[in-house]
């Protein structure tokens, strides 16, 4: 069995001097847990913008968006929506299902019917004519809050089945081919919202056009 030999006894030993050394390691593993959060976020985001750039493709021969130098259809929706006097009742936001317009139906019908409004109309007139050019289908979906609906509609499904119908005919009656089109009434049954508060109660209470992905051949 060896003995134990002091150090200044010992002809070999080297006193270790690097204390750096522990720093460095230390601050290696910090930027490798860096990295590794860092591209669990963008593999995420990859997706996401992926899937929205599947969307809009293939753009329409000759889209004006291309040959002007435009921005984005996501992009010019969005800038147009802001820019209409339904702004602030309409939002435009990117899910999996797709390109998802939001419309508040308290801006955009008359109480308890389908009739759009005067500004509702002049709006609606000006978006078609953005979705027209895209080669993709819509999806018209309507939608309720938890509140009772008239008699006359018996139902939250009636009441939002027939709103969504309505902006589906006015599309059509302003040139888009109805094969592009899909109608679908959820009454109250998929709030975005809790139903807690009149504003909350407001945005449940909608109409989306959904710009759908490009069926893959």
């Amino acid at each position: 069995m060896g003995e134990l030999i002091d150090e200044e006894d010992c002809e070999v030993c080297v006193p270790f001097d690097q204390e750096w050394i522990f720093t460095y390691g230390d601050l290696v593993t910090l930027l490798l847990c860096f990295f590794i959060l860092l591209f669990a976020t963008c593999v995420y985001e990859t997706r996401k913008f992926k899937a929205v750039a599947e969307s809009f493709k293939p753009l329409p021969p000759g889209s004006p968006f291309m040959q002007e130098g435009r921005d984005s259809v996501v992009e010019q929706i969005s800038k147009e929506v802001e820019q209409t006097e339904l702004g602030d009742d309409t939002r435009v936001t990117i899910e999996e299902k797709g390109v998802v317009v939001s419309f508040a139906a308290s801006a955009t019908f008359e109480p308890g019917s389908t009739k759009l409004t005067p500004e509702a109309t002049k709006e609606m007139a000006r978006f078609s004519r953005l979705v027209f050019l895209l080669p993709n289908r819509l999806q018209v979906e309507g939608h309720t809050d938890n509140q009772p609906v008239q008699k006359q509609w018996g139902s939250a499904w009636e009441l939002s089945g027939a709103r969504a119908s309505r902006v589906a005919r006015f599309f059509i009656d302003n040139g888009m081919d109805p094969k592009k089109l899909t109608v679908k009434g959820f009454g109250s049954t998929r709030p975005k919202f809790n139903n807690d508060s009149p504003t909350q109660r407001r945005r449940n209470n909608r109409v989306e056009v959904i710009v759908l992905p490009p069926v893959q051949k």
